[in-house]
């Protein structure tokens, strides 16, 4: 028998779901870029890496810097999947 705590459950995973799975794919892609950035920016590419308009990155730490942003948005997509795989677990209960 379903209660109120059960259906409000529900009610906001059937929301939550797709957010944090679309936050999940953005914040996976932006990895990719990110560190793929950071490489590429390394390599002295046309591509600009600032942190404040006046104060850029020097070339040499532009793969750290990707790696740290890289590692930065990772945990957060990783975060997202874990909500997103117990809201869905909160429907089978």
């Amino acid at each position: 028998m379903n209660t109120n705590v059960e259906v409000l459950k529900r009610f906001v995973s059937f929301f939550a779901i797709p957010v944090f799975s679309v936050l999940f794919l953005g914040l996976g892609v932006c990895t990719v870029i990110a560190m793929a950035g950071g490489f590429l920016y390394t390599l002295g590419t046309g591509i600009r890496m600032e942190l404040w308009p006046n104060y850029s990155i020097p070339q040499y730490l532009g793969l750290p810097a990707g790696l740290v942003f890289g590692i930065l948005l990772l945990t957060g997509a990783i975060f997202c999947f874990r909500l997103v795989k117990y809201f869905v677990a909160s429907w089978y209960r």
